[in-house]
């Protein structure tokens, strides 16, 4: 009778620790879960899918005590020495930088679609008036530079960037290969890249953001900045904060794990006067007006770190993932106005752009058929660049998600009938 009774007693602990730590967590997380069934308009099985996987991802990301018991898992792996973390998720190299996984795929035999697909695209925008130009940013394996215990499958899409490349170039498409740029005599390998996160810093991403309004004023044959107060290394505060940076990777690996390193922000002095308009997913908009700081930047994600960082500081530039975004430069309603299909590397990019455009249109790459038709709204909404930055580690159909029928009708004209069978296209 005792046993049965203490068995109880234990359930009844139990339980009531659990509803404890449920109550905790929907008390902490209540008004993101809100926001994720608000942002969301349901008409399918997939949409309810996509909530119930919203809904996951802010228990996870917010589960009280989660901290713990990933730095205390973090702290068994680097005892352990281990170079591989969460059954593969990420590798870590010789130098201590994390690196997604993966396993061999083979060639993908659709780069050809993929560059016609662009290159109908750049047609359409041409004819409008318009310029279109492709990015490619740095992914962080470099041969020379990357060293890896033999058998671990790093991430290395440099052969399918190689070979993107090539076909973009041999048909006429404006292209920016930031490998080609990073690192250099300015930013070494190391100021390129963090060792947590898979983007590129901050200073990288300012560098790109010259080279693209470079190429922007070759294109137009006007000057955007000629006294260097909007995107010259003078317009900014460059600040460093030791050991407040624990990237995206990092947060799932741990601290104990990965260790923490420094953080170098650019901080505009001319904060100047933004609208910046975000849609959500049901068709509703929010809309936030102010300076830069109020707008596109958050400093507090750097600045008000105490002890582990919850979120990367690189979600300081254009913090949160809206599927599309419209960027007013209040002081410069006259300006350039610019189209972009990006992802998460084109976040500081973007701001940096922002002082010299009118308007930055931005749309994520991967979801962009999920919004509108993107066909649609380039043909039918007047821009003076459209720039489309993909991700070099997300290289596949669904970035190139347009023009398909037209890519497909150009290829037969060009190569003759498709045949199938073929690994390689033509």
């Amino acid at each position: 009778m005792k046993y049965i009774l203490r068995k109880v007693v234990f359930a009844m602990i139990l339980m009531l620790g659990i509803l404890l730590l449920f109550a905790s967590n929907l008390s902490t997380n209540g008004s993101k879960l809100l926001a994720v069934i608000r942002g969301t308009r349901v008409t399918s099985i997939e949409d309810m899918t996509k909530i119930f996987n919203g809904l996951e991802d802010v228990m996870n990301e917010g589960f009280t005590a989660r901290i713990g018991f990933v730095e205390a898992f973090s702290r068994a792996a680097k005892i352990l020495g281990k170079k591989e973390f969460g059954d593969f998720l990420y590798v870590k190299d010789e130098n201590d930088y994390l690196h997604g996984s993966s396993f061999y795929s083979g060639p993908d035999p659709e780069m050809l679609s993929y560059a016609m697909r662009v290159k109908v695209m750049q047609d359409i925008v041409e004819e409008n008036g318009a310029k279109l130009l492709l990015v490619i940013p740095p992914i962080k394996y470099r041969n020379g530079d990357t060293v890896m215990d033999y058998g671990l499958p790093a991430a290395n899409p440099e052969n399918k960037i190689s070979e993107l490349m090539n076909v973009m170039t041999e048909n006429g498409i404006n292209v920016i290969d930031f490998n080609s740029y990073f690192p250099n005599q300015t930013l070494s390998y190391e100021q390129c890249f963090y060792r947590t996160e898979k983007y590129w810093t901050i200073p990288a991403a300012w560098m790109a953001a010259r080279e693209i309004a470079h190429w922007m004023e070759e294109s137009i044959g006007t000057r955007l900045d000629p006294t260097g107060n909007l995107i010259g290394p003078n317009a900014y505060d460059w600040v460093t904060y030791p050991q407040k940076m624990l990237g995206s990777m990092g947060q799932k690996t741990g601290m104990n794990y990965i260790g923490l390193e420094d953080f170098t922000a650019l901080w505009p002095k001319d904060a100047g006067l933004y609208e910046y308009l975000s849609y959500l997913e049901n068709g509703e908009r929010d809309i936030i007006r102010g300076d830069i700081y109020q707008t596109l930047i958050d400093r507090s994600t750097v600045e008000n770190v105490d002890g582990v960082p919850r979120v990367s500081a690189y979600n300081c530039y254009l913090p949160g993932m809206y599927l599309h975004n419209i960027i007013t430069n209040r002081n410069n309603f006259e300006g350039i106005k610019v189209f972009m299909i990006r992802d998460s590397y084109f976040s500081p990019v973007t701001v940096f752009l922002a002082p010299l455009c009118g308007t930055i249109d931005t749309i994520w790459s991967i979801n962009e058929e999920s919004i509108y038709s993107v066909e649609t709204y380039i043909e039918n909404t007047n821009f003076d660049f459209v720039i489309m930055e993909i991700d070099p580690y997300n290289i596949g159909n669904d970035v190139f998600d347009f023009y398909q029928e037209e890519a497909e009708k150009r290829i037969e004209l060009e190569f003759g009938v498709r045949d199938e069978t073929r690994t390689e296209w033509p």
